[in-house]
């Protein structure tokens, strides 16, 4: 998951669909001690805290690289055993040979879900990061390659399936772990698709904000990758033999800066560039891969159209553009259903004491996906954590219960809807 966020309360996505009212305003944020006028009973103690987090060592060091099938299998077929051992219906969806598996898990109809639930198994790390940074506790911190980004949310995933079961909860739920989450889920789209349509709800298990608010909007993403050949000739002696591949690709990118569009909330970054031979060589070949954000789909659209036009008409008419890429992720935004989603997390939230926000953020996720299929979709729903992809992300040790006990609460109170 992309981890730029921009804050916008849920006041302010009621107003823009024309409603009014308001964000969750609960009480000291994830204070373990109760809320005023509240007793904490021994029963809300739902997480063994202890050894979740040996169960999370084990998964954080299971390395799960995204372009690494043979470990994010060990992840999948690990967290496929719990899962069975709980006694849900457990099933391994390939997705190709370039990824791992899916693992979904059902309980209850396998034709209709009142929730389901998302997590990744993959993380950005690349095999033998985990010998140099191992699963460690520093403080009130777990910390680990793809401890918070999000084998933590899907640990909460494995402990909400063996409560149900334990507790013999009635309902319809699905679990569903994807192995490419961090390449947009390029493979496992299809299945997350298929398997959300099923669904009333969908919650996202990516980590909660630093802060401990939720997410229930996000930007799109669109990515391309183009591509330039030229003709290559000596920069001094007969440059007009040549057709610079590099020339070709300033031009375009000149006219692909100016797309972006903050007042739309629509940003462009060309953020890798790789051309040429030498100095005294014409380029015959350039290449650069474009990153493009967007509140909207319409500018989705927008954006791609001028791609495609460009490409149609170069330049330099020596030089050939091939482009690949468009929408990744379709955009996140606010509806009725889901803020009336919004709501009944916020009631859930009184009632167990827990507070916090709302924010859009401008990194993807697989909640996009859902959102668009008009699912009311909730993001944030693992422990508090944060610095995702970075060699400093953490997770909040002293988040674990009482996130754990109000997504528990949440998906009792879906059911029961």
């Amino acid at each position: 998951m992309d981890l730029h966020p921009w804050e916008y309360s849920l006041q302010e996505q009621v107003y823009h669909i024309g409603r009014k009212n308001s964000y969750v305003s609960c009480y000291n944020r994830d204070s373990t001690a109760p809320a005023p006028g509240r007793q904490k009973e021994e029963s809300d103690m739902t997480l063994a805290v202890q050894d979740y987090l040996k169960d999370l060592e084990t998964l954080v060091n299971t390395e799960s690289f995204s372009r690494d099938p043979e470990g994010t299998a060990q992840v999948a077929a690990w967290i496929r055993r719990r899962l069975e051992g709980a006694g849900w219906h457990t099933e391994t969806i390939s997705v190709g040979d370039q990824v791992g598996p899916c693992v979904k898990a059902v309980w209850g109809n396998p034709d209709h879900y009142d929730v389901i639930l998302l997590g990744h198994m993959d993380t950005v790390f690349p095999k033998g990061t985990v010998k140099d940074r191992p699963f460690s506790i520093e403080g009130d911190q777990y910390k680990g390659p793809g401890s918070a980004d999000m084998k933590c949310g899907d640990l909460f995933m494995v402990y909400l399936a063996e409560a149900v079961s334990r507790e013999k909860i009635q309902g319809n739920i699905c679990l569903l772990f994807n192995p490419d989450e961090e390449i947009s889920s390029q493979y496992s789209r299809p299945v997350i698709e298929r398997e959300a349509r099923k669904a009333d709800h969908a919650l996202i298990m990516e980590s909660a904000r630093p802060n401990g608010d939720l997410v229930n909007q996000r930007k799109g993403i669109c990515k391309y990758t183009l591509t330039f050949t030229g003709i290559a000739s000596h920069a001094g002696v007969n440059p007009d033999k040549g057709a610079s591949a590099i020339n070709e690709f300033i031009r375009w990118g000149e006219k692909i800066i100016a797309l972006a569009d903050r007042t739309a909330g629509t940003t462009v970054n060309i953020g890798l560039v790789q051309g040429g031979t030498a100095a005294n060589v014409v380029a015959a070949q350039c290449r650069c891969v474009i990153d493009v954000r967007i509140e909207k789909s319409s500018e989705g659209e927008r954006i791609d159209r001028a791609i495609r036009e460009l490409e149609a008409h170069p330049f330099d008419d020596r030089v050939k553009v091939q482009v690949e890429g468009g929408v990744a992720r379709p955009p996140m935004r606010p509806t009725e259903k889901s803020l009336a989603f919004c709501r009944l997390a916020e009631q859930v939230a009184q009632k167990k004491g827990i507070s916090f926000q709302w924010q859009a953020a401008g990194g993807g996720s697989d909640g996009n996906f859902t959102s668009a299929l008009g699912i009311p979709t909730l993001d944030g729903l693992g422990p508090i954590g944060g610095n995702g992809h970075a060699v400093t992300e953490y997770g909040l040790i002293s988040s674990l219960e009482p996130r754990f006990r109000f997504l528990k609460a949440l998906v009792e109170a879906v059911l029961t809807k």
